[in-house]
């Protein structure tokens, strides 16, 4: 009976993925497109920092991968993203984790803008400084988005 409380509400994990997968699927103009948060990615290292031994770099390649496939974008690009920015929330959660929420949102920004970095340099983007503004966006809701899939995670036990 107690293996069975272990870990739970792996369909929560899931819904919350899939609920910013299709937030960032939303057609938006090029002018909103370029704030827009990366609810995916916050997602995916929300979950790394709450329950690392739940979300893994594989996972995180994976949803990486489909969005690659739904976004048309070059194959791969954003699962190695992904799977890199995880495998840095993995690593350093100990450390993460005793930050408070403020200074988790300054140390995730360089995450965030790594990821557009990554695409930049394996894309024909133009870089420029607009790469910072899902940065910034990120890291300005990173609070609130950790508070809420706090509540989440709390108010269906999810372990």
């Amino acid at each position: 009976m107690a293996s069975s409380n272990q870990t739970q509400g792996g369909g929560v994990i899931l819904l919350t993925i899939i609920v910013a997968m299709v937030v960032m699927l939303i057609p938006m103009s090029e002018g909103l497109r370029t704030v827009r948060p990366e609810w995916l990615l916050l997602t995916l290292m929300y979950w790394a920092l709450a329950l690392p031994y739940r979300m893994g770099v594989g996972y995180a390649w994976f949803v990486g991968l489909l969005m690659d496939v739904l976004t048309g974008g070059p194959l791969g690009v954003l699962a190695f993203s992904y799977a890199l920015v995880i495998y840095l929330v993995l690593h350093f959660h100990l450390q993460l984790r005793q930050f408070p929420v403020w200074q988790q949102a300054l140390s995730l920004m360089s995450l965030v803008l790594l990821v557009q970095l990554i695409s930049v340099l394996m894309t024909s983007k133009q870089a420029g400084l607009h790469i910072w503004l899902p940065a910034i966006t990120s890291t300005l809701l990173w609070p609130i988005f950790y508070i809420f899939l706090r509540g989440i995670r709390r108010s269906f036990h999810v372990r």
